[in-house]
């Protein structure tokens, strides 16, 4: 049970709970894989960059601090991560650099073309339909932006028990074939070994519809 519960904060952190420790724990876990997601974002200056699963808003405060995010927007499951970030960078809201909205990834609340730049960590296992996720990636990305997905191995998660609650795992080149299936190009994975989390893999792919 607690594992099930365990499981279920980390898909949508809810309550006290999540807002008090899961927050925090997401946090302090995600650590490397926040660095590692914001140096394959490779911001160039004035990108529009869209998180996915920001959780407690670490790597979006991350982006903004670069000075190379004119706006960045953020979507959430979890009413209880927008009510903690709307009170972290809430600086940010009110200078409209940041935008928070609470929705899904298979029916994203933004307009067609709206970022250069969209990225999610560790959100990929609980998407209840990946190609349909994908394609409204997509769909809100410019001609030539960037999709940025950083997420831990197969065989590291299989070795927690809670992989089996709401989990769904991927192989690398899984998610590469899902990605090209989808009409991404360019797609690059590397490899990270954090010592907290394991083997992490971190995804670029490019989004060129009229090559397809």
């Amino acid at each position: 049970m607690i594992q099930k519960f365990l499981s279920q904060q980390l898909a949508r952190p809810s309550g006290w709970f999540g807002r008090f420790f899961t927050s925090r724990w997401l946090e302090k876990i995600n650590v490397r894989m926040n660095v590692f997601a914001l140096e394959s974002l490779n911001l160039q200056g004035a990108e529009s960059v869209l998180e996915i699963g920001f959780g407690s808003g670490s790597l979006l405060e991350a982006i903004l601090k670069t000075g190379k995010c004119h706006h960045a927007s953020g979507l959430e499951l979890s009413e209880e991560m927008i009510a903690f970030v709307n009170k972290r960078l809430a600086a940010h809201i009110q200078l409209k650099t940041l935008q928070l909205a609470q929705g899904s990834i298979e029916q994203i609340p933004f307009a067609s073309s709206s970022f250069s730049k969209v990225v999610s960590v560790n959100t990929l296992y609980f998407w209840s339909d990946t190609r349909q996720a994908l394609r409204e990636c997509a769909r809100v990305l410019i001609d030539g932006g960037q999709l940025v997905l950083c997420y831990n191995a197969k065989q590291d998660m299989q070795n927690w028990p809670g992989h089996v609650h709401g989990f769904t795992l991927y192989e690398a080149s899984e998610v590469e074939d899902l990605l090209s299936d989808v009409g991404f190009v360019n797609i690059t994975t590397r490899s990270l070994q954090d010592p907290v989390q394991g083997l992490v893999y971190s995804v670029v792919a490019t989004w060129l519809p009229s090559t397809i």
